[in-house]
């Protein structure tokens, strides 16, 4: 089984990273043929928003299928991936930019989905996607999952799940606690699946 991470956490102590490996720890306990693969999206050079010419040089890909273009390479991870867990802290409402930046790179018409005469079908092989995030306020309500669980519906047939830790930066909360019970939540998620 193939688990595409997806690691849109800027900072080297984030604790949403933390909870993200957490969680690969204990799936990865579950399912012996596990291969992980990363990408830590804050660090990527090559990966830029669609403007006028990188949208040519993507269509002229497209035209060719050309799939193994290099403007190809987050939507082959994507595409061939059984399982995606996203770790990305929940800012401004949603996520950090660069997230949005990297799902621009996953939609590519014909290969990770394509139209149909009903509308659009999705063409990616995963079936579970993971959203990890932590909040210094309340993430309940994540925009920024609720963007991600859409995308999914386009892209394929994923069952999608939200974990977070909320409210990490209010004065008076136990941080350690509510990270640990977070923890104990993935132990049971990771149990059943």
């Amino acid at each position: 089984m193939k688990l595409l991470f997806v690691n849109a956490c800027a900072r080297k102590q984030s604790r949403t990273l933390q909870l993200g490996r957490y969680f690969l720890e204990k799936y990865h306990q579950c399912h012996n043929d596990l291969e992980i693969e990363e990408i830590k999206i804050c660090e990527e050079e090559n990966l830029l928003p669609l403007n006028g010419q990188r949208l040519a040089l993507r269509e002229e890909a497209i035209a060719k299928k050309d799939w193994h273009h290099a403007m190809m390479k987050y939507a082959r991870q994507w595409k061939e991936a059984d399982c995606i867990v996203i770790a990305a802290p929940y800012w401004d409402w949603s996520f950090p930019a660069i997230l949005k930046v990297y799902m621009e790179n996953i939609f590519i018409s014909d290969f990770t989905f394509a139209y149909e005469k009903d509308g659009s079908v999705g063409l990616c092989q995963g079936k579970k996607l993971i959203y990890i995030a932590t909040a210094g306020g309340d993430a309940k309500s994540n925009m920024g999952f609720d963007y991600i669980q859409r995308v999914a519906k386009e892209l394929g047939e994923y069952e999608c799940h939200y974990i977070h830790a909320s409210n990490l930066d209010v004065i008076g909360n136990d941080v350690t606690e509510i990270l640990q019970n977070v923890k104990k939540e993935i132990d049971g998620f990771v149990k059943n699946c």
